[in-house]
């Protein structure tokens, strides 16, 4: 039997900003529905994420979808599940993803698609992104609330899917990464919802997010790739626009995540108090600077300008989304060099539902290009991103009392990162959803 659901974070009552932002963490995580009873789980290897030390001939135990301990297996000892010659390690963390909506699509089929028919698509998105060995994500950005209705849907055990946290709409100024600056003035479309100018329009969307079930809270601070006429160097909300967004979000226990291409953009996000930057393609000295003197989490992306530009028009991308793409792929890489040299807190996101989903852990080898180490990069995608989501101890962990998310894995992550692109056996919070 499984243990009821919970209600959703955002039918509960909030009290103060800082017993909200506990309640956050651990709320979202907690409604996902475990296996009943024991269950030990064996394997040749287990990475530590915290050490770094492959511990041999290990055995899991798990009650009520918890690890209760780690230890060495003693000979003969039974266990529930033994995967053999194989490397467990903790369920993986995307920390910019956007599941619904259909894969490929032009802006034309973007346009045509329904509501229904993108809540649809994410539950298949959903299931790709859990298969593939990624047990919890933070959705920036969905339409008309499909990602709140996911994630609750995933909640209660009606559909599979990784553990979602989510930020409804991302707020846009007019003109900016979240406008419909492709079509003429006299063509209207009530979708997203996201244009708000001005510290008071700002606020009240904000509020208005949080009313509808938004977790996180994400501002668009500079021009995109993907959004016609728009520049990605170029900051689109000023700072004073972003610091109502951030006070607004913390008086009601949220965080908000910034996408910022551009240097001004990301300096402006920054000093106005977020908790990640996304994409951060443009970090120069002073940025760098700002960020690890702020603890700010930066959240690059290269996969997703890599398999653009790989696929081309194929993949239903734009010639101005390409240029774009080709132009940011080289900033962004050489950013995210400088962040590995810095120091800084980089996490692991991927923007998938630009490309499709499923390809998570692509990104690994080029966070290993970039200068990290394999360890590096499994904590990014780890540990980091619990710090990110406060979440520490919860998720990203196979210590005791972290939730039972677990994934296996053929080979040796720390010598082929890659083999995290293929993992044969996945379980999340005790229950096994991928391999027997």
């Amino acid at each position: 039997m499984r243990r009821p659901a919970r209600a959703p974070f955002f039918a509960r009552a909030l009290r103060t900003p800082v017993e909200s932002l506990a309640a956050l963490a651990w709320l979202a995580a907690m409604p996902v529905p475990a296996a009943a009873g024991a269950v030990a789980v064996s394997a040749a290897r287990l990475l530590d994420v915290e050490t770094g030390q492959v511990l041999a001939n290990r055995v899991l135990r798990i009650e009520e979808g918890v690890i209760r301990s780690s230890s060495e297996r003693r000979a003969g000892e039974p266990v529930d599940v033994d995967l053999g010659d194989a490397t467990l390690l903790p369920g993986l963390i995307d920390a910019h993803v956007h599941l619904t909506g259909g894969e490929e699509q032009t802006p034309y089929d973007r346009l045509r698609e329904t509501t229904a028919r993108a809540a649809i698509e994410g539950v298949a998105n959903a299931r790709k992104t859990l298969l593939a060995g990624f047990t919890t994500v933070r959705d920036l950005g969905s339409r008309d609330f499909a990602d709140v209705a996911l994630r609750d849907a995933i909640a209660a055990g009606r559909v599979p899917g990784p553990r979602m946290l989510v930020a409804v709409r991302a707020l846009s100024a007019t003109g900016g990464h979240g406008d419909r600056n492709d079509l003429p003035d006299d063509v209207l479309v009530d979708r997203y919802s996201g244009i708000a100018d001005g510290a008071e329009a700002i606020r009240a969307k904000v509020r208005e997010s949080v009313k509808y079930g938004a977790d996180w809270i994400k501002v668009l601070a500079t021009g995109g790739v993907m959004s016609a006429g728009t520049d990605p160097r170029a900051a689109d909300y000023t700072e004073e626009e972003l610091r109502a967004a951030v006070a607004t979000a913390a008086e009601r226990g949220r965080d908000v995540a910034a996408h910022a291409h551009g240097t001004e953009g990301i300096l402006r996000a920054v000093r106005s108090g977020v908790r990640s930057v996304e994409h951060a393609s443009m970090l120069d000295d002073a940025a760098l600077a700002l960020v690890r003197e702020r603890g700010v989490f930066v959240v690059p992306n290269p996969y997703t300008n890599t398999y653009m530009l790989e696929r081309g028009a194929a993949g239903g991308y734009q010639p101005y989304q390409l240029a774009k793409s080709r132009e940011i792929l080289d900033l962004k890489m050489a950013s995210l060099k400088s962040a590995i040299r810095a120091g800084l807190a980089v996490a692991y996101g991927t923007d998938s539902g630009v490309q499709p989903h499923g390809l998570n852990a692509r990104q690994m080898a080029l966070f290993v290009e970039a200068g990290m180490t394999p360890l590096q990069a499994i904590q990014a995608a780890t540990l980091v991103n619990a710090r990110l989501l406060r979440m520490e101890g919860k998720i990203g962990s196979l210590r005791p009392g972290a939730f039972a998310d677990v994934i296996a894995v053929r080979g040796d992550p720390l010598l082929d990162v890659r083999v995290l692109e293929r993992p044969f056996w996945v379980m999340k919070s005790g229950e096994v959803v991928a391999g027997e």
